[in-house]
């Protein structure tokens, strides 16, 4: 279908003023957070509070939403986008407001450590150390279990599917599924959407480029723990629910990604969502026809965690 009205007008905003990858990195930072201020509130949750994660390099921030009616779900840790060097808690606040509101279930947003400065695997060991803190203070939390859900977008949506494969080989934590939004999920894909809408389309496929080169310099693109999809074996991992947009340059692999977990008989829920760009989930108020789409991720999301007769739906 067409591009929806809110993401032609933000193309034709984000045409006006240079690429967050043409800037030098501090300048890309601020100017996320500035833009960030344009997502919207979010929705109204019951109380948020700021916190500190520990892990081997030292605490990383994080901020916990409590939803004001507890709906009894595992506690879900989410991992912002913004190509492993830019965004934090405030790129993915409304985003996680809404999701803590329309689950009811307790959301931690994560903010790891970031690239070029800590490059691969900094952020995959601030991912792995948050999930085994959430799995520890679950409870301290008043979160419901058992387990965890991990959850993220574009390079967040990345560490969520590494956490997620990793829980397979780990006593540390639990991950009972995986919400991946938009998700960078195979680094070497260069085909099929990836070409297509390459440029034109919001987020350009030389913008990954950029960001990749800055988070995994001189790294085997092959390796599961930059690109989830290389993994040899799937069996096992846990029950994923994969949103993907029709005009996003990351779509092929998200959706190759969810044919592959199924095919190894993992639960897996496939939602594409026409007329989008890359993360528009997390665009809020710039994209006012994205709420209703939020929506949707979420009751299929439920649906996953519930083990519904559409998990496996297209």
């Amino acid at each position: 279908m067409p591009l929806v009205p809110g993401v032609q007008r933000l193309i034709d905003m984000a045409s006006d003023g240079p690429s967050l990858a043409d800037l030098p990195i501090q300048q890309a930072r601020l100017q996320l957070d500035t833009l960030a201020a344009s997502f919207g509130s979010g929705d109204r949750v019951g109380s948020t509070a700021d916190v500190d994660i520990p892990t081997p390099s030292g605490a990383i921030a994080a901020r916990v939403y409590h939803p004001e009616d507890d709906s009894g779900l595992p506690p879900l840790l989410y991992f912002h986008g913004g190509g492993w060097s830019v965004g934090g808690l405030n790129t993915s606040d409304a985003l996680c407001r809404k999701l803590t509101a329309r689950s009811g279930g307790v959301v931690v947003n994560v903010d790891y450590r970031l690239a070029p400065e800590n490059p691969y695997p900094a952020a995959v060991e601030d991912a792995l150390a948050a999930a085994a803190w959430l799995s520890r203070k679950a409870a301290d939390l008043h979160a419901g279990g058992p387990g965890i859900l991990v959850g993220g977008d574009s390079a967040g949506g990345n560490l969520a599917a590494v956490v997620a494969q990793a829980s397979r080989s780990t006593d540390e934590f639990t991950v009972r599924a995986q919400l991946l939004i938009c998700a960078a999920v195979n680094l070497g894909h260069r085909r099929g959407s990836y070409v297509e809408f390459a440029k034109g389309y919001f987020v350009s496929t030389s913008e990954f480029e950029h960001w990749i080169s800055l988070y995994a310099p001189g790294q085997d693109l092959s390796d599961p723990r930059l690109s989830p999809a290389a993994a040899p074996e799937l069996t096992g991992t846990p029950a994923a629910l994969v949103v993907t947009a029709e005009y996003d340059p990351l779509r092929d692999a998200g959706e190759d990604y969810a044919r592959a977990l199924r095919a190894a008989g993992v639960d897996v829920s496939l939602f594409r969502v026409d007329g989008q760009v890359h993360d528009f989930p997390v665009l809020g108020d710039l994209i006012p026809e994205g709420d209703a789409a939020v929506d949707d991720i979420v009751a299929r999301w439920r649906t996953l965690l519930a083990g519904g007769p559409d998990v496996n739906s297209a």
